[in-house]
C-alpha cells in the first residue's frame, strides 16, 4: 500500500475520497511538525497523512527557537531552513516571535522573513511578562509585519477561571483572547490577523472579532462542536475563515469534519480550507517566488 492509499474506500462511507480532497486545495495554517524537533521524523511522519489526505501546503508554526525562548537560537535551525528551501512547493513556515522583547522580534522578523524562508509570526500562548497582544509592545512588529506582507497568526484562547469566574480569566499570563485581537486590529485596520483556536469557543469568538473585518477566524485545537463553522460563517462571512489541522497534536480527520460537516457551499468550503489563506499570502508568496499552486 502506498501512502497515499486509503485502507477502505472513502466513498463507501460517504467519505471524500483523495482526489476530492485535492480538488479542495487546502492549505494547513496551523502545522506542528517542527515543534520541539531535533531531527525531520516527525515532520516526515505528519507529511505522510498530508499527503494522503490531498493537503497542498503545511505551514509550521514553530521555526527558530524554543517555546520556551522564542528568540534564543535553536540547533534544529539549519535543518528547519533546508525543509523550508527545498520543500517550499509544500511547505512554509512562520517564525515564533516574543512581544516582552518587540526589538529582538523585529531582528528575527528580519532574518527569518525579510533575508530568510519564513512567510508569517507567530504568537504563542503566553509568556513568561503577561504580555498579550494587544499591548503596545506589539506596535512595532505588526508594522514590519505589515511592511513585509508577512502573515499574522495570534493564539487565542478564553479558559474559564479568576474571581468571578469568567471567560478568559483562567488563561495564561500573555495568552491573548479574541478581544485582544480586536484591540490590536483596531490600530491596524490594514492588516490581517489570523485569530486562531476562534479563541476556544467558537460562539463567543465569533462574536467578539465580528465587527473587526480585517480578523480572521481559524478553528484548529478548538473542540469540535458541530455547528461551529456554520455559526462562524453566519456571524463571519466564509471569506474570514481559515483552515489548520494542528497536526500532530489534533486529528486531521477531525479538522476536517468542522469544515465538511457544516452546511456550505462548495465555494465556501475552497475559500475556508485554502482560498483566503492564498489571499493572505499572496504578497509574501509573490515577492519570494513562491509557488501558488502545487508541482503536478
Amino acid at each position: 500500500m502506498n501512502a497515499t492509499d486509503f485502507a477502505f474506500d472513502p466513498a463507501l462511507y460517504g467519505l471524500p475520497t483523495r482526489a476530492q480532497l485535492r480538488a479542495l486545495r487546502i492549505w494547513d495554517l496551523h502545522y506542528h511538525g517542527f515543534n520541539n524537533a531535533t531531527d525531520l521524523a516527525p515532520h516526515e511522519r505528519m507529511m505522510i497523512y498530508a499527503d494522503r489526505l490531498g493537503i497542498e501546503r503545511v505551514v509550521a508554526l514553530d521555526v527558530g527557537g524554543s517555546r520556551n525562548d522564542p528568540l534564543a537560537s535553536s540547533p534544529f535551525e539549519a535543518v528547519q531552513r533546508q525543509v523550508l528551501d527545498e520543500q517550499s512547493d509544500r511547505v512554509s513556515g512562520m517564525i515564533r516571535i516574543e512581544p516582552t522583547n518587540p526589538e529582538g522580534s523585529c531582528r528575527k522578523m528580519e532574518e527569518w522573513i525579510r533575508r530568510g524562508p519564513c512567510v508569517g509570526i507567530k504568537y504563542a500562548g503566553y509568556n513568561k511578562a503577561g504580555i498579550t497582544c494587544s499591548h503596545p509592545n506589539n506596535d512595532p512588529i505588526i508594522r514590519l509585519a505589515r511592511e513585509l506582507g508577512a502573515i499574522v497568526y495570534i493564539h487565542t484562547w478564553m479558559k474559564v477561571g479568576g474571581q468571578p469566574r469568567l471567560p478568559g480569566g483562567g488563561n495564561l499570563a500573555g495568552e491573548s483572547t479574541p478581544a485582544d485581537v480586536v484591540e490590536l486590529a483596531a490600530r491596524f485596520p490594514d492588516v490581517p490577523l489570523i485569530c486562531g483556536h476562534s479563541g476556544g469557543d467558537g460562539e463567543l469568538g465569533a462574536r467578539a472579532v465580528r465587527k473587526r473585518k480585517n480578523v480572521y477566524f481559524e478553528f484548529s485545537g478548538s473542540y469540535p462542536h458541530s455547528g461551529a463553522v456554520d455559526h462562524a460563517g453566519r456571524e463571519l462571512g466564509a471569506e474570514r475563515i481559515v483552515w489548520g489541522g494542528h497536526g500532530p497534536t489534533r486529528s486531521y480527520a477531525t479538522e476536517l469534519s468542522k469544515v465538511l460537516d457544516a452546511d456550505l457551499t462548495d465555494a465556501q468550503r475552497r475559500l475556508i480550507f485554502g482560498g483566503n489563506a492564498r489571499r493572505l499570502a499572496e504578497k509574501i508568496f509573490a515577492r519570494k517566488g513562491y509557488p501558488m499552486s502545487p508541482k503536478r
